[in-house]
Protein backbone atom coordinates (compact mmCIF):
# COMPACT_ATOMS: atom_id res chain seq x y z
CA UNK A 1 0.00 0.00 0.00
CA UNK A 2 2.82 2.41 0.82
CA UNK A 3 4.45 1.61 -2.52
CA UNK A 4 1.15 2.30 -4.28
CA UNK A 5 0.97 5.72 -2.61
CA UNK A 6 4.56 6.46 -3.74
CA UNK A 7 3.55 5.54 -7.29
CA UNK A 8 0.19 7.34 -7.47
CA UNK A 9 1.06 10.54 -5.60
CA UNK A 10 4.68 11.33 -4.69
CA UNK A 11 3.52 14.71 -3.35
CA UNK A 12 1.20 13.14 -0.76
CA UNK A 13 3.76 10.42 0.01
CA UNK A 14 6.24 13.19 0.89
CA UNK A 15 3.75 14.57 3.44
CA UNK A 16 3.66 11.37 5.53
CA UNK A 17 5.14 12.27 8.95
CA UNK A 18 7.98 10.50 10.73
CA UNK A 19 6.72 11.00 14.28
CA UNK A 20 3.71 8.64 14.26
CA UNK A 21 5.52 5.33 14.25
CA UNK A 22 6.56 3.16 11.27
CA UNK A 23 6.34 5.48 8.27
CA UNK A 24 5.31 2.77 5.79
CA UNK A 25 2.42 1.73 8.04
CA UNK A 26 1.31 5.37 8.43
CA UNK A 27 1.50 5.81 4.64
CA UNK A 28 -0.59 2.69 4.04
CA UNK A 29 -3.21 3.72 6.60
CA UNK A 30 -3.32 7.26 5.16
CA UNK A 31 -3.90 5.96 1.61
CA UNK A 32 -6.67 3.68 2.88
CA UNK A 33 -8.33 6.62 4.68
CA UNK A 34 -8.12 8.82 1.56
CA UNK A 35 -9.58 6.04 -0.61
CA UNK A 36 -12.38 5.63 1.94
CA UNK A 37 -13.12 9.39 1.77
CA UNK A 38 -13.39 9.18 -2.01
CA UNK A 39 -15.81 6.25 -1.79
CA UNK A 40 -17.91 8.19 0.74
CA UNK A 41 -18.12 11.22 -1.57
CA UNK A 42 -16.46 13.60 0.87
CA UNK A 43 -15.26 16.99 -0.33
CA UNK A 44 -11.64 17.28 -1.52
CA UNK A 45 -11.18 20.10 1.00
CA UNK A 46 -11.95 17.62 3.80
CA UNK A 47 -9.25 15.26 2.53
CA UNK A 48 -6.78 18.16 2.21
CA UNK A 49 -7.51 19.19 5.82
CA UNK A 50 -6.98 15.57 6.91
CA UNK A 51 -3.55 15.50 5.24
CA UNK A 52 -2.53 18.79 6.80
CA UNK A 53 -3.50 17.61 10.28
CA UNK A 54 -1.81 14.25 9.73
CA UNK A 55 1.45 15.92 8.65
CA UNK A 56 1.36 18.02 11.83
CA UNK A 57 3.17 20.87 10.09
CA UNK A 58 6.46 19.05 10.73
CA UNK A 59 7.29 17.54 7.37
CA UNK A 60 5.08 19.64 5.14
CA UNK A 61 5.31 23.33 4.30
CA UNK A 62 3.32 25.13 1.62
CA UNK A 63 -0.17 25.39 0.14
CA UNK A 64 -3.05 23.07 0.96
CA UNK A 65 -2.67 19.85 -1.06
CA UNK A 66 -6.03 20.28 -2.80
CA UNK A 67 -4.76 19.54 -6.32
CA UNK A 68 -2.81 16.51 -5.07
CA UNK A 69 -5.98 15.05 -3.52
CA UNK A 70 -7.89 15.44 -6.79
CA UNK A 71 -5.01 13.83 -8.69
CA UNK A 72 -4.88 10.91 -6.24
CA UNK A 73 -8.64 10.37 -6.36
CA UNK A 74 -8.51 10.37 -10.15
CA UNK A 75 -5.73 7.77 -10.05
CA UNK A 76 -7.74 5.62 -7.62
CA UNK A 77 -10.47 5.33 -10.27
CA UNK A 78 -8.00 3.40 -12.42
CA UNK A 79 -7.58 -0.31 -11.63
CA UNK A 80 -4.62 -0.60 -9.24
CA UNK A 81 -4.50 -3.47 -6.74
CA UNK A 82 -7.35 -5.68 -5.61
CA UNK A 83 -7.32 -4.30 -2.06
CA UNK A 84 -8.29 -0.87 -3.43
CA UNK A 85 -11.45 -2.09 -5.11
CA UNK A 86 -14.45 -0.26 -3.68
CA UNK A 87 -15.78 -3.20 -1.63
CA UNK A 88 -12.49 -3.47 0.30
CA UNK A 89 -11.84 0.21 1.03
CA UNK A 90 -13.82 0.48 4.27
CA UNK A 91 -12.59 -2.77 5.91
CA UNK A 92 -9.05 -2.00 4.71
CA UNK A 93 -9.12 1.53 6.15
CA UNK A 94 -10.59 0.37 9.46
CA UNK A 95 -8.19 -2.57 9.75
CA UNK A 96 -5.03 -0.60 8.99
CA UNK A 97 -6.02 2.17 11.41
CA UNK A 98 -6.65 -0.39 14.18
CA UNK A 99 -3.33 -2.09 13.38
CA UNK A 100 -1.50 1.27 13.54
CA UNK A 101 -3.18 2.06 16.89
CA UNK A 102 -2.09 -1.27 18.41
CA UNK A 103 1.49 -0.90 17.16
CA UNK A 104 1.68 2.70 18.33
CA UNK A 105 0.17 1.96 21.74
CA UNK A 106 2.78 -0.74 22.42
CA UNK A 107 5.43 1.98 22.62
CA UNK A 108 3.60 5.22 23.38
CA UNK A 109 0.58 4.10 25.44
CA UNK A 110 -3.13 4.31 24.67
CA UNK A 111 -3.64 7.80 26.07
CA UNK A 112 -1.20 9.24 23.53
CA UNK A 113 -2.70 7.11 20.75
CA UNK A 114 -6.17 8.51 21.53
CA UNK A 115 -4.78 12.06 21.46
CA UNK A 116 -3.10 11.41 18.09
CA UNK A 117 -6.26 9.85 16.67
CA UNK A 118 -8.13 13.05 17.54
CA UNK A 119 -5.45 15.59 16.63
CA UNK A 120 -3.71 13.94 13.68
CA UNK A 121 -6.14 11.39 12.19
CA UNK A 122 -9.24 13.63 12.55
CA UNK A 123 -11.15 10.94 14.50
CA UNK A 124 -13.26 12.18 17.40
CA UNK A 125 -13.88 10.41 20.71
CA UNK A 126 -17.21 8.95 19.56
CA UNK A 127 -15.58 7.38 16.50
CA UNK A 128 -12.74 6.03 18.64
CA UNK A 129 -15.31 4.36 20.89
CA UNK A 130 -17.31 2.97 17.96
CA UNK A 131 -14.15 1.50 16.42
CA UNK A 132 -13.26 -0.07 19.80
CA UNK A 133 -9.73 1.40 19.65
CA UNK A 134 -8.83 0.67 23.25
CA UNK A 135 -6.25 -1.04 25.41
CA UNK A 136 -5.21 -4.67 25.19
CA UNK A 137 -6.72 -5.37 28.61
CA UNK A 138 -10.13 -5.21 26.93
CA UNK A 139 -9.13 -7.49 24.07
CA UNK A 140 -8.67 -11.24 23.82
CA UNK A 141 -4.99 -12.04 23.44
CA UNK A 142 -3.97 -14.50 20.75
CA UNK A 143 -2.33 -17.82 21.64
CA UNK A 144 -1.15 -20.74 19.52
CA UNK A 145 -2.57 -24.25 19.61
CA UNK A 146 0.23 -25.87 21.61
CA UNK A 147 0.06 -23.08 24.24
CA UNK A 148 -3.69 -23.76 24.52
CA UNK A 149 -2.97 -27.50 24.76
CA UNK A 150 -0.51 -26.98 27.63
CA UNK A 151 -2.96 -24.74 29.48
CA UNK A 152 -6.13 -26.83 29.11
CA UNK A 153 -5.28 -30.56 29.28
CA UNK A 154 -6.05 -32.37 32.51
CA UNK A 155 -2.58 -33.99 32.59
CA UNK A 156 0.74 -32.57 31.25
CA UNK A 157 1.43 -35.97 29.67
CA UNK A 158 -1.60 -35.46 27.43
CA UNK A 159 0.00 -32.32 25.95
CA UNK A 160 3.16 -34.32 25.22
CA UNK A 161 1.01 -36.94 23.49
CA UNK A 162 -0.56 -34.23 21.33
CA UNK A 163 2.89 -33.12 20.20
CA UNK A 164 3.91 -36.73 19.61
CA UNK A 165 0.93 -37.27 17.31
CA UNK A 166 2.30 -34.63 14.93
CA UNK A 167 5.67 -36.36 14.54
CA UNK A 168 4.70 -39.96 15.25
CA UNK A 169 2.19 -40.45 12.45
CA UNK A 170 3.79 -40.70 9.01
CA UNK A 171 2.57 -38.00 6.69
CA UNK A 172 0.41 -36.14 9.24
CA UNK A 173 2.66 -33.07 9.40
CA UNK A 174 2.84 -32.93 5.58
CA UNK A 175 -0.93 -33.36 5.29
CA UNK A 176 -1.58 -30.49 7.72
CA UNK A 177 0.94 -28.34 5.83
CA UNK A 178 -0.84 -29.12 2.55
CA UNK A 179 -4.20 -28.21 4.09
CA UNK A 180 -2.76 -24.93 5.40
CA UNK A 181 -1.15 -24.13 2.03
CA UNK A 182 -4.46 -24.20 0.18
CA UNK A 183 -4.91 -20.52 1.08
CA UNK A 184 -1.16 -19.82 1.11
CA UNK A 185 -1.22 -17.49 -1.90
CA UNK A 186 -4.06 -15.38 -0.47
CA UNK A 187 -2.27 -15.03 2.88
CA UNK A 188 1.32 -14.66 1.62
CA UNK A 189 1.41 -10.90 2.30
CA UNK A 190 -0.44 -11.08 5.64
CA UNK A 191 1.88 -13.05 7.97
CA UNK A 192 -0.32 -12.67 11.08
CA UNK A 193 -3.30 -14.15 9.23
CA UNK A 194 -1.14 -16.93 7.80
CA UNK A 195 -0.09 -17.85 11.37
CA UNK A 196 -3.71 -17.92 12.58
CA UNK A 197 -4.73 -20.08 9.63
CA UNK A 198 -1.91 -22.58 10.23
CA UNK A 199 -2.69 -22.83 13.96
CA UNK A 200 -6.32 -23.54 13.14
CA UNK A 201 -5.32 -26.23 10.62
CA UNK A 202 -2.92 -27.73 13.20
CA UNK A 203 -5.67 -27.95 15.81
CA UNK A 204 -8.11 -29.47 13.31
CA UNK A 205 -5.60 -32.07 12.08
CA UNK A 206 -4.31 -33.22 15.49
CA UNK A 207 -7.82 -33.21 16.98
CA UNK A 208 -9.20 -35.37 14.17
CA UNK A 209 -6.34 -37.89 14.43
CA UNK A 210 -6.82 -38.08 18.22
CA UNK A 211 -10.57 -38.69 17.80
CA UNK A 212 -10.13 -41.42 15.16
CA UNK A 213 -7.54 -43.26 17.27
CA UNK A 214 -9.67 -43.00 20.40
CA UNK A 215 -12.65 -44.41 18.50
CA UNK A 216 -10.45 -47.18 17.09
CA UNK A 217 -9.56 -48.42 20.57
CA UNK A 218 -13.19 -49.23 21.26
CA UNK A 219 -14.64 -49.36 24.77
CA UNK A 220 -14.73 -53.04 25.74
CA UNK A 221 -11.87 -55.21 27.00
CA UNK A 222 -9.28 -52.43 27.21
CA UNK A 223 -6.11 -52.91 29.24
CA UNK A 224 -5.20 -50.22 31.81
CA UNK A 225 -2.65 -48.77 29.39
CA UNK A 226 -5.19 -48.64 26.57
CA UNK A 227 -7.73 -46.96 28.86
CA UNK A 228 -5.17 -44.30 29.80
CA UNK A 229 -4.32 -43.79 26.13
CA UNK A 230 -7.97 -43.37 25.22
CA UNK A 231 -8.46 -40.82 28.02
CA UNK A 232 -5.41 -38.89 26.79
CA UNK A 233 -6.55 -38.96 23.14
CA UNK A 234 -10.05 -37.84 24.13
CA UNK A 235 -8.55 -35.00 26.17
CA UNK A 236 -6.42 -33.85 23.20
CA UNK A 237 -9.48 -33.94 20.94
CA UNK A 238 -11.49 -31.96 23.50
CA UNK A 239 -8.83 -29.21 23.70
CA UNK A 240 -8.54 -29.10 19.90
CA UNK A 241 -12.30 -28.53 19.63
CA UNK A 242 -12.15 -25.89 22.37
CA UNK A 243 -9.36 -24.11 20.51
CA UNK A 244 -11.20 -24.16 17.18
CA UNK A 245 -14.34 -22.93 18.93
CA UNK A 246 -12.33 -20.12 20.59
CA UNK A 247 -10.91 -19.01 17.24
CA UNK A 248 -14.40 -19.02 15.74
CA UNK A 249 -16.42 -17.42 18.56
CA UNK A 250 -13.97 -15.33 20.59
CA UNK A 251 -11.04 -14.32 18.42
CA UNK A 252 -12.68 -14.05 15.00
CA UNK A 253 -15.22 -11.30 15.88
CA UNK A 254 -12.28 -9.01 16.69
CA UNK A 255 -10.89 -9.31 13.16
CA UNK A 256 -11.79 -6.87 10.41
CA UNK A 257 -14.11 -7.89 7.59
CA UNK A 258 -11.10 -8.07 5.28
CA UNK A 259 -9.21 -10.38 7.65
CA UNK A 260 -12.25 -12.63 8.10
CA UNK A 261 -12.64 -12.92 4.33
CA UNK A 262 -8.95 -13.67 3.76
CA UNK A 263 -9.12 -16.39 6.42
CA UNK A 264 -12.30 -17.83 4.94
CA UNK A 265 -14.12 -17.35 8.25
CA UNK A 266 -17.20 -15.56 6.95
CA UNK A 267 -19.23 -18.68 6.22
CA UNK A 268 -20.11 -20.31 2.90
CA UNK A 269 -22.10 -17.32 1.63
CA UNK A 270 -19.27 -14.84 2.27
CA UNK A 271 -16.75 -17.15 0.61
CA UNK A 272 -18.99 -17.48 -2.46
CA UNK A 273 -19.38 -13.70 -2.60
CA UNK A 274 -15.59 -13.29 -2.52
CA UNK A 275 -15.15 -15.90 -5.28
CA UNK A 276 -17.73 -14.19 -7.52
CA UNK A 277 -16.25 -10.73 -6.86
CA UNK A 278 -12.74 -12.02 -7.60
CA UNK A 279 -13.95 -13.40 -10.95
CA UNK A 280 -15.78 -10.14 -11.71
CA UNK A 281 -12.78 -7.97 -10.78
CA UNK A 282 -10.35 -10.13 -12.74
CA UNK A 283 -12.23 -9.42 -15.97
CA UNK A 284 -13.96 -6.07 -15.45
CA UNK A 285 -11.47 -4.24 -13.20
CA UNK A 286 -8.16 -5.27 -14.74
CA UNK A 287 -5.63 -2.80 -16.15
CA UNK A 288 -6.49 -3.87 -19.69
CA UNK A 289 -10.06 -2.63 -19.24
CA UNK A 290 -9.00 0.87 -18.24
CA UNK A 291 -11.54 2.93 -16.33
CA UNK A 292 -14.24 5.30 -17.54
CA UNK A 293 -13.88 8.98 -16.78
CA UNK A 294 -15.70 9.85 -13.55
CA UNK A 295 -16.30 13.29 -11.99
CA UNK A 296 -13.96 13.96 -9.08
CA UNK A 297 -15.78 16.23 -6.64
CA UNK A 298 -17.71 15.79 -3.42
CA UNK A 299 -21.42 16.00 -2.80
CA UNK A 300 -21.14 19.36 -0.98
CA UNK A 301 -19.00 21.11 -3.60
CA UNK A 302 -21.99 22.68 -5.40
CA UNK A 303 -24.24 23.06 -2.35
CA UNK A 304 -25.47 26.58 -1.75
CA UNK A 305 -24.62 27.86 -5.23
CA UNK A 306 -27.25 29.50 -7.40
CA UNK A 307 -27.82 27.82 -10.79
CA UNK A 308 -25.85 30.51 -12.67
CA UNK A 309 -22.95 30.13 -10.21
CA UNK A 310 -22.56 26.38 -10.63
CA UNK A 311 -19.62 25.21 -12.76
CA UNK A 312 -20.46 23.74 -16.14
CA UNK A 313 -19.45 20.08 -15.76
CA UNK A 314 -20.16 18.01 -18.89
CA UNK A 315 -21.21 14.45 -18.14
CA UNK A 316 -18.72 11.72 -19.11
CA UNK A 317 -19.73 9.81 -22.22
CA UNK A 318 -20.78 6.65 -20.35
CA UNK A 319 -23.09 8.67 -18.09
CA UNK A 320 -24.55 10.55 -21.07
CA UNK A 321 -25.26 7.28 -22.92
CA UNK A 322 -27.01 5.89 -19.82
CA UNK A 323 -29.10 9.07 -19.50
CA UNK A 324 -30.04 8.91 -23.22
CA UNK A 325 -31.10 5.28 -22.91
CA UNK A 326 -33.28 5.88 -19.86
CA UNK A 327 -34.45 9.47 -20.40
CA UNK A 328 -38.06 8.33 -20.96
CA UNK A 329 -37.93 5.48 -18.45
CA UNK A 330 -39.07 5.58 -14.82
CA UNK A 331 -35.80 3.83 -13.89
CA UNK A 332 -32.34 5.24 -13.41
CA UNK A 333 -29.21 3.47 -14.64
CA UNK A 334 -27.35 1.16 -12.23
CA UNK A 335 -23.77 0.21 -13.10
CA UNK A 336 -20.18 0.02 -11.88
CA UNK A 337 -17.25 2.24 -12.84
CA UNK A 338 -13.79 1.14 -11.67
CA UNK A 339 -15.41 -1.20 -9.08
CA UNK A 340 -17.44 1.67 -7.55
CA UNK A 341 -21.27 1.34 -7.72
CA UNK A 342 -22.84 4.26 -9.60
CA UNK A 343 -26.42 5.34 -10.20
CA UNK A 344 -27.30 7.80 -12.96
CA UNK A 345 -30.64 9.61 -13.00
CA UNK A 346 -31.81 12.16 -15.60
CA UNK A 347 -33.92 15.06 -14.32
CA UNK A 348 -35.97 17.56 -16.28
CA UNK A 349 -35.78 21.31 -15.86
CA UNK A 350 -38.16 22.75 -13.29
CA UNK A 351 -39.34 21.04 -10.12
CA UNK A 352 -37.28 17.88 -10.64
CA UNK A 353 -34.05 19.84 -11.07
CA UNK A 354 -34.88 21.95 -8.02
CA UNK A 355 -35.55 18.80 -6.01
CA UNK A 356 -32.26 17.25 -7.18
CA UNK A 357 -30.38 20.35 -5.96
CA UNK A 358 -31.96 19.91 -2.52
CA UNK A 359 -31.48 16.13 -2.34
CA UNK A 360 -29.53 15.00 0.76
CA UNK A 361 -28.61 18.59 1.67
CA UNK A 362 -29.49 17.81 5.28
CA UNK A 363 -27.79 14.39 5.10
CA UNK A 364 -31.08 12.47 5.25
CA UNK A 365 -32.17 10.04 2.55
CA UNK A 366 -34.67 7.18 2.38
CA UNK A 367 -33.80 3.94 0.61
CA UNK A 368 -35.64 0.64 0.49
CA UNK A 369 -37.54 -1.78 -1.72
CA UNK A 370 -41.16 -2.90 -2.15
CA UNK A 371 -40.58 -6.39 -0.70
CA UNK A 372 -37.83 -8.96 -0.19
CA UNK A 373 -38.29 -10.33 -3.72
CA UNK A 374 -37.66 -6.94 -5.35
CA UNK A 375 -34.50 -6.07 -3.45
CA UNK A 376 -32.73 -5.79 -6.84
CA UNK A 377 -34.89 -2.71 -7.53
CA UNK A 378 -33.93 -0.24 -4.76
CA UNK A 379 -36.07 2.88 -4.41
CA UNK A 380 -34.42 6.14 -3.31
CA UNK A 381 -36.33 9.23 -2.26
CA UNK A 382 -36.58 12.15 0.18
CA UNK A 383 -37.41 11.43 3.84
CA UNK A 384 -41.09 11.32 4.79
CA UNK A 385 -42.59 14.76 5.24
CA UNK A 386 -40.09 16.56 3.00
CA UNK A 387 -41.66 19.15 0.63
CA UNK A 388 -40.15 17.34 -2.37
CA UNK A 389 -41.15 13.87 -1.14
CA UNK A 390 -43.55 13.27 -4.05
CA UNK A 391 -41.55 15.23 -6.64
CA UNK A 392 -38.50 13.02 -6.85
CA UNK A 393 -38.62 9.24 -6.33
CA UNK A 394 -36.00 7.13 -8.09
CA UNK A 395 -35.82 3.41 -8.81
CA UNK A 396 -32.67 1.64 -10.02
CA UNK A 397 -33.08 -1.83 -11.47
CA UNK A 398 -30.47 -4.60 -11.56
CA UNK A 399 -31.46 -7.28 -14.11
CA UNK A 400 -31.74 -10.57 -12.19
CA UNK A 401 -31.22 -12.56 -15.41
CA UNK A 402 -27.92 -10.83 -16.26
CA UNK A 403 -24.78 -12.11 -14.47
CA UNK A 404 -23.01 -8.75 -14.89
CA UNK A 405 -25.90 -6.88 -13.26
CA UNK A 406 -25.90 -9.34 -10.38
CA UNK A 407 -22.15 -8.75 -9.95
CA UNK A 408 -22.93 -5.03 -9.73
CA UNK A 409 -25.60 -5.72 -7.09
CA UNK A 410 -23.15 -7.90 -5.14
CA UNK A 411 -20.52 -5.14 -5.29
CA UNK A 412 -23.10 -2.67 -3.98
CA UNK A 413 -23.98 -4.97 -1.08
CA UNK A 414 -20.30 -5.23 -0.09
CA UNK A 415 -19.43 -1.56 -0.64
CA UNK A 416 -22.51 -0.39 1.24
CA UNK A 417 -22.69 2.84 -0.73
CA UNK A 418 -23.47 4.08 -4.25
CA UNK A 419 -22.56 7.34 -5.99
CA UNK A 420 -25.69 9.00 -7.44
CA UNK A 421 -25.23 11.42 -10.35
CA UNK A 422 -28.09 13.72 -11.36
CA UNK A 423 -27.82 14.72 -15.03
CA UNK A 424 -29.69 17.58 -16.71
CA UNK A 425 -29.82 18.62 -20.36
CA UNK A 426 -27.83 21.74 -21.13
CA UNK A 427 -26.29 23.43 -24.12
CA UNK A 428 -24.10 20.85 -25.78
CA UNK A 429 -25.53 17.78 -24.06
CA UNK A 430 -25.89 16.31 -20.58
CA UNK A 431 -24.41 18.15 -17.60
CA UNK A 432 -23.67 16.89 -14.09
CA UNK A 433 -26.17 18.72 -11.92
CA UNK A 434 -25.30 17.14 -8.58
CA UNK A 435 -23.35 14.21 -7.16
CA UNK A 436 -24.19 12.56 -3.82
CA UNK A 437 -23.31 9.39 -1.92
CA UNK A 438 -26.16 7.07 -0.91
CA UNK A 439 -25.45 4.75 2.05
CA UNK A 440 -27.20 1.38 2.07
CA UNK A 441 -28.37 0.09 5.46
CA UNK A 442 -26.74 -3.11 6.69
CA UNK A 443 -29.96 -5.15 6.57
CA UNK A 444 -30.79 -4.02 3.02
CA UNK A 445 -27.19 -4.63 1.91
CA UNK A 446 -27.33 -8.17 3.35
CA UNK A 447 -30.58 -8.84 1.47
CA UNK A 448 -28.99 -7.55 -1.76
CA UNK A 449 -25.99 -9.81 -1.21
CA UNK A 450 -28.15 -12.89 -0.68
CA UNK A 451 -30.22 -12.07 -3.77
CA UNK A 452 -27.11 -11.56 -5.95
CA UNK A 453 -25.47 -14.80 -4.77
CA UNK A 454 -28.67 -16.81 -5.30
CA UNK A 455 -29.10 -15.49 -8.85
CA UNK A 456 -25.42 -15.97 -9.72
CA UNK A 457 -25.67 -19.55 -8.44
CA UNK A 458 -28.68 -20.05 -10.72
CA UNK A 459 -27.10 -18.39 -13.77
CA UNK A 460 -23.64 -19.96 -13.47
CA UNK A 461 -24.37 -23.30 -11.85
CA UNK A 462 -22.47 -22.20 -8.71
CA UNK A 463 -19.29 -21.79 -10.73
CA UNK A 464 -17.19 -18.58 -10.43
CA UNK A 465 -15.09 -19.90 -13.31
CA UNK A 466 -18.19 -20.02 -15.54
CA UNK A 467 -18.97 -16.44 -14.49
CA UNK A 468 -15.46 -15.37 -15.49
CA UNK A 469 -15.83 -17.02 -18.93
CA UNK A 470 -19.24 -15.36 -19.41
CA UNK A 471 -17.80 -11.93 -18.60
CA UNK A 472 -14.85 -12.51 -20.94
CA UNK A 473 -17.31 -13.37 -23.75
CA UNK A 474 -19.29 -10.22 -22.93
CA UNK A 475 -16.17 -8.04 -23.07
CA UNK A 476 -15.07 -9.67 -26.34
CA UNK A 477 -18.44 -9.22 -28.06
CA UNK A 478 -18.70 -5.63 -26.80
CA UNK A 479 -15.22 -4.82 -28.17
CA UNK A 480 -16.07 -6.43 -31.54
CA UNK A 481 -19.28 -4.41 -31.74
CA UNK A 482 -17.33 -1.23 -31.03
CA UNK A 483 -14.82 -2.02 -33.81
CA UNK A 484 -17.64 -2.60 -36.32
CA UNK A 485 -19.24 0.73 -35.46
CA UNK A 486 -15.88 2.48 -35.83
CA UNK A 487 -15.22 0.83 -39.23
CA UNK A 488 -18.71 1.82 -40.40
CA UNK A 489 -18.10 5.43 -39.40
CA UNK A 490 -14.80 5.46 -41.29
CA UNK A 491 -16.40 4.04 -44.47
CA UNK A 492 -19.32 6.48 -44.44
CA UNK A 493 -18.43 9.50 -46.68
CA UNK A 494 -18.87 12.96 -45.28
CA UNK A 495 -22.04 14.63 -46.64
CA UNK A 496 -21.36 17.23 -49.31
CA UNK A 497 -22.58 20.79 -49.01
CA UNK A 498 -26.01 21.24 -50.63
CA UNK A 499 -27.47 24.39 -52.08
CA UNK A 500 -31.03 24.17 -53.42
CA UNK A 501 -30.60 20.48 -54.09
CA UNK A 502 -27.44 20.91 -56.18
CA UNK A 503 -24.06 19.71 -54.90
CA UNK A 504 -21.03 21.99 -55.06
CA UNK A 505 -17.52 21.58 -53.74
CA UNK A 506 -17.10 24.03 -50.87
CA UNK A 507 -14.57 26.38 -52.63
CA UNK A 508 -16.91 26.70 -55.66
CA UNK A 509 -20.07 27.33 -53.72
CA UNK A 510 -22.24 30.08 -55.19
CA UNK A 511 -23.39 31.51 -51.89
Amino acid sequence: MAEVLDLLSPEIAAMIPDDLGPKRLVAAAALAQLAQMDTQGQAPETAADFLERLSGGMSYQGERPFAAVLELWGALRQPTISLLHAWWRVPLGEGLLAFWAERRAAGAGWSRVHAELRERWSIDTDQIWRRNLSGAEEAHNWCGFFEALDANVTDPNHARLGRALLTGFDGLEEEIEQMASERGDALARTPHLDHIHRMRCLATGIGEVARLNADGLGSVGLSPGERDLKVALTDVHRVAELYADWVHKTFTPGLTALERALLGLGGEEAQKADAYLDAFAEVMCGPAMGAPDTPVFGEVDFAGLAPHERPDVPAPRWMALAADALADSPYGAAMDAASQPWWVFAVEAGLMSAAALEFKNDGAVRIGCIDAESVHEPIVRFPAGHPYERTLAMCFRYDEDDPLSMCHLLALSRTGRARLAFLAQGRGGWKVLRLVGIPVQDELAAMMGRKAIAELDRLTGRSPERLRLHLEDFVGSHAAKGRKQKDKQQRTPEPAESVDGALFPLPDALF
